[in-house]
């Protein structure tokens, strides 16, 4: 029936019995955040579809950010929006998507699920980029950057020069923003960026499913063109517009973040991505075999390996510190036996 079916993203299903660190949600977030913002719905929320678009949702993160109306398009998490902005590479010069390496993995699935060429640059030792030779293979088509990088954690220098310089689209992932103290999308005044946004990371919101585009002018109007009509639930959009009234948690716990994760960082010896998000990367002979002995002391990892610069690495969220000393306890073990 089909001659090749495409590459899948396969998650790791590891329940909520062990410590999670494998998918960089914000741990320390206090559960009086999420009193104050998963309160229920009225009969009628529940009843009706939403508004189209989630419009109400939109324009609460136009004014909380200071964006122009109509820049925001509303998506089911930022992997949604990431499929929008590749989508529209259909309607490019060029269907073409340049990825740059060691990164995220959805970008290059989402390209193959959709028919869109993918080149693979990798970054430089030092992680710079090459913006000569990403400006010549992505022309007329695009460029995927995830700045802080996954799983780097590095923040891409070169963004803003690739925006000014690219005959093309700019995909601008910016989940990790928050960790590094950008808390405003800018970028999208380039007229040729697409900024992923998500709440899933440092607003502490995966379970809900909401993230967001920020694009200027015609490009927000392609982005709407093909986004569904309702991408969340009634629900969720409830939960962010509270949330976004309640920034001073979020930002408290990103700058506890991003102090034990130094500290962390500090105590490791291991050769390593630090960078400015919330989880640390190690580059170890057999990435694998730790990840497999860290899960059977209660600790879920992450282990990455195959591509530029990351051959065989670990990545782990950074979790609060009484969690991270039990965490250091159990790598030391694990690293002695793989």
């Amino acid at each position: 029936m089909f001659k090749r079916l495409p590459e899948f993203y396969e998650e790791p299903d590891v329940g909520y019995s062990v410590y999670r660190l494998h998918f960089n949600e914000n741990l320390f977030l206090p559960e009086e955040y999420y009193r104050e913002i998963l309160g229920g719905l009225e009969s009628w929320e529940a009843r009706y579809y939403t508004q189209p678009n989630n419009s109400s949702l939109a324009a609460k993160i136009e004014d909380h950010m200071g964006l122009p109306r109509g820049s925001v398009v509303i998506t089911a998490g930022a992997d949604d929006g990431l499929r929008l902005a590749i989508q529209l590479l259909h309607f490019a010069e060029e269907r073409r998507l340049v990825v740059l390496e060691p990164t995220y993995s959805m970008p290059r699935i989402l390209a193959e699920q959709l028919g869109i060429e993918r080149v693979q640059l990798s970054y430089r030792p030092d992680l710079g980029v090459d913006v000569d030779e990403v400006a010549r293979r992505a022309k007329g088509g695009a460029v995927y950057v995830c700045s802080p990088n996954n799983p780097t954690g590095h923040l891409v220098k070169e963004l803003e020069e690739l925006a000014s310089r690219l005959e093309g689209l700019v995909i601008y992932d910016a989940a990790y923003a928050e960790f590094a103290g950008l808390w405003k999308p800018e970028l999208y005044e380039y007229g040729n960026v697409v900024e992923a946004r998500t709440f899933s990371k440092a607003w502490g919101l995966a379970g809900l499913r909401v993230g967001y585009l920020v694009a200027r002018g015609p490009l927000a109007s392609a982005l709407k063109a093909l986004a569904y009509p309702h991408p969340i639930s009634s629900y969720s959009a409830k939960a962010v517009e509270r949330a976004l009234d309640l920034e001073k948690y979020v930002r408290r716990s990103v700058d506890e973040a991003r102090a034990v994760r130094d500290e962390v960082a500090g105590r490791l010896l291991t050769d390593k991505y630090v960078g400015e998000a919330n989880f640390i990367t190690l580059k170890l002979e057999d990435a694998e075999a730790v990840a497999a002995e860290l899960y059977k002391r209660g600790f879920a990892v992450r282990a990455l390996g195959g591509r530029p610069l990351c051959e065989s690495c670990l990545r782990f969220t950074v979790a609060p510190m009484d969690i991270m000393e039990k965490f250091l306890v159990a790598l030391s073990e694990a690293l002695k036996l793989k």
